[in-house]
């Protein structure tokens, strides 16, 4: 039995080629303008899924990263301020043993008290030292001056007042990592007795209450130990981000590799592919062409 096809049949069949022709031509020319295999979801769904979770953890690695560079930059930071404090410290305790020496008069003793109330003034401008407008030494309440200074009749500082807390600031530096880049003030100059040493030497030594300055020696020992150890230890976690920050560059930048490579099109086979097309609907428009143009008087 002849199936017989009428005129709409042809030109339904004829336009709806040439409509999918158009159709994958213009997203063939779409992927070679963008370099890009996937524009759009509906494109390849699935490659479309991998692409958004190559970027997702692409953020992700990029916030790991930048953290660690602020974390980084605040630890070194405030091991500068830390080892200036230890500085003062070692020249305190270098004029302590003049000051409790019998060969030091007590002119000479005010002198060095002069000079050690000086080093203290210098310590606490160190401990409520601020960076970007946030004090470093005042735990989370960074915009709290974290030490306050009571002062004598003579404008000495005769107490200092921790007004900070113990609280820590974290960073995350990976998918269950965090790390604590701040030391208060208060476990570092507060438990330490820091500042109540100072002022108890520069005291003594203004009175000449010699053995007393002396008794204070081992305290400010072991206040020069502690900044020391707070240097050191900011030091290390620094090493650590830096070790952290190398293993996620290279991790980035093998993900952006995978990542070019699941969204970057290969130009050549589009421009064959879209060469394909081209005949594809130059041929659905001669077929058609050669349908319309056909005369019943070619059926008789």
């Amino acid at each position: 039995m002849t199936t017989r096809v009428n005129l709409a049949t042809f030109v339904n069949t004829t336009l709806s080629n040439v409509r999918q022709s158009t159709s994958n031509m213009n997203k063939l020319q779409e992927q070679i303008s963008t370099g890009k295999k996937v524009n759009r979801p509906s494109d390849a769904p699935a490659s479309a899924r991998r692409i958004l979770s190559l970027r997702a953890e692409e953020m992700r690695l990029d916030k790991y990263s930048s953290n660690i560079q602020t974390a980084k930059e605040s630890l070194d930071y405030n091991a500068s301020i830390l080892q200036n404090t230890s500085n003062i410290l070692q020249r305190i305790t270098e004029l302590t043993m003049q000051g409790v020496s019998d060969s030091t008069d007590q002119s000479g003793k005010n002198i060095i008290a002069s000079e050690i109330n000086q080093l203290l003034e210098s310590a606490i401008q160190g401990s409520n030292t601020s960076r970007a407008g946030r004090y470093v030494f005042a735990g989370t309440k960074t915009t709290t001056v974290p030490f306050e200074t009571t002062r004598n009749s003579n404008g000495e500082i005769s107490a200092v007042t921790y007004n900070g807390n113990r609280e820590k600031i974290e960073y995350q530096i990976g998918p269950s990592a965090n790390i604590v880049t701040n030391q208060t003030g208060d476990e570092i100059y507060t438990d330490s007795r820091l500042f109540d040493t100072i002022i108890k030497i520069r005291d003594n030594l203004a009175n000449g209450t010699v053995s007393f300055a002396r008794n204070e020696l081992d305290n400010l020992d072991n206040a020069s130990v502690g900044i020391v150890n707070a240097v050191a230890k900011a030091g290390s976690i620094s090493s650590t981000l830096e070790l952290t920050g190398n293993r996620i560059a290279d991790t980035r930048l093998s993900l952006k590799e995978v990542l070019a490579s699941a969204e970057s099109a290969d130009l050549t086979e589009l421009v064959m592919k879209l060469k394909e097309q081209e005949n594809i609907f130059q041929a659905s428009l001669a077929s058609g062409s050669y349908v319309f143009n056909t005369s019943i008087l070619d059926y008789l």
